[in-house]
């Protein structure tokens, strides 16, 4: 029918975040992606090592137009008149506006920095950084989508270095949250009767038994890095991304701990209901079809996946594992988040004073009172606010006035801090009494 369309802009009134906390990365291998028009429309040029990056910064999903990123028709009607390299430039193109739409639609005042690499090689640990230094330090959290869990060691040592120094060294750190391809990833040929096309893998299938299986990926200290499974299984999602469909929901993931406070899980069923319409995994099984015991297993893996609750129509994350060990302080995304955000604020709070002089009490030679009490203000201040936010239970701050500063020129500042707990699990004692006296 004739009509007037109306398309609603959004992110025109430039409202942004009070903090910094929503900001996000998300670096995507994306072999097969045109890339002629993605410099002239606005994506910056990166080189690392050998290889280049395309680089963008997100503001609002309808950026993505301007940057030559648009979605394209994926059905047979189509596809009949197109070659395989036109087809893979489809479905990367599609498999963008997916994920980015999905991270705007769950954190609406985020920002995205859209990191493409176009060559067929995984994501590597010099990739990981560049996209923290392109933001100025900035990102809270990278998703990364890449072929497989090849490199899944050094994305951690990304963080906190091995033989070179890591982000965290340079005050830069950030949570890592991975997903990787679990079954059909290339395409061989399409048909010019009928448009089908024909796909195939140049990975190992993921399969359930594998998920289930005694799994190595957790491992001491390996805490900033999370591993995302679960994905929409929608017949017309898996039409639309074609050899990127067996993916996680990277863009939901990466949006809903933006939205999130840094103390919240993403599991929180009353604020982050996903509306993901089949759920599955990366394996190509839809959750309904994987036993109980079976998803118990995968998630005693400490992989992050979808889930439903009974009595509720909408569906979940399981839970915001990393793949630290579960005894570890940083067994949870939101205590990784927590910790970091307190020590950026309170490195904020004492740079200024970073070879400062200090005075001392001319006769005991040790810090003036007055010094230590106004320095555990100083260094208190970030925790202050986290706690009237609810992002922390407590805290305190403490300088031990004898420490000899004239000989060492180092000072010692010892700070504990409460965290916010998360009610994982509910015990309920019901039962009939005869009275209640």
């Amino acid at each position: 029918m004739n009509d007037i369309e109306f398309i609603k802009g959004n992110g025109g009134m430039g409202r942004q975040s009070a903090n910094e906390d929503p900001i996000s990365g998300l670096l995507m291998r994306l072999p097969g992606l045109t890339t002629t028009n993605l410099a002239a429309n606005g994506f910056d040029l990166v080189v690392v090592g050998e290889k280049t990056l395309y680089i963008a910064t997100l503001k609002y999903f309808e950026q993505l137009e301007a940057l030559g990123i648009v979605e394209s028709d994926m059905s047979s009607a189509v596809l009949k008149t197109k070659t395989l390299d036109e087809y893979k430039d489809m479905a990367a193109m599609n498999a963008i506006v997916y994920h980015v739409a999905e991270f705007f639609k769950k954190s609406d005042a985020g920002t995205l920095y859209l990191g493409i690499k176009v060559d067929a090689e995984e994501i590597v640990k010099a990739e990981v950084k560049q996209m923290q230094y392109y933001s100025g330090g900035k990102l809270r959290r990278l998703g990364i989508f890449t072929k497989s869990l090849t490199n899944i060691a050094d994305y951690q040592t990304a963080v906190f270095g091995g033989e070179d120094v890591g982000l965290e060294e340079q005050h830069q750190p950030l949570s890592i949250f991975v997903t990787y391809c679990g079954q059909l990833d290339n395409a061989t040929a399409i048909s010019a009767e009928t448009g089908t096309v024909t796909i195939t893998s140049t990975v190992t299938p993921e399969t359930i038994s594998a998920l289930k299986g005694q799994s190595n990926q957790v491992l001491a200290g390996r805490c900033n890095v999370s591993i995302l499974v679960g994905c929409d299984l929608d017949v017309s999602l898996i039409e639309k991304l074609g050899i990127f469909a067996y993916y996680g929901a990277i863009g939901t993931m990466l949006g809903c701990s933006s939205f999130a406070s840094v103390n919240e899980s993403i599991a929180w069923v009353g604020k982050f209901p996903l509306g993901i319409k089949m759920p599955g995994f990366i394996t190509g099984d839809v959750l309904g079809d994987v036993t109980a015991a079976d998803i118990e297993l995968i998630n005693d893996n400490r992989y992050i996946f979808i889930r439903v609750h009974v009595g509720d129509a909408n569906n979940y994350f399981n839970d915001s594992f990393t793949l630290d060990v579960a005894t570890s302080d940083y067994a949870y995304i939101e205590n990784v988040l927590t910790i970091d955000k307190a020590i950026r604020g309170i490195r904020a709070n004492l740079l200024p004073y970073l070879n400062s002089p200090l005075r001392v009490d001319a006769e005991t030679g040790k810090l003036a009172a007055s010094i230590v009490s106004y320095l555990e203000t100083v260094a208190g201040r970030a925790l202050e606010d986290m706690e009237k936010v609810d992002e922390l239970s407590g805290y305190s701050v403490e300088i031990d006035p004898d420490q000899n500063i004239l000989s060492s020129s180092q000072l010692e500042i010892v700070i504990k801090q409460v965290g916010v707990g998360v009610m994982r699990k509910v015990r309920v004692k019901i039962g009939y009494v005869t009275s209640l006296n």
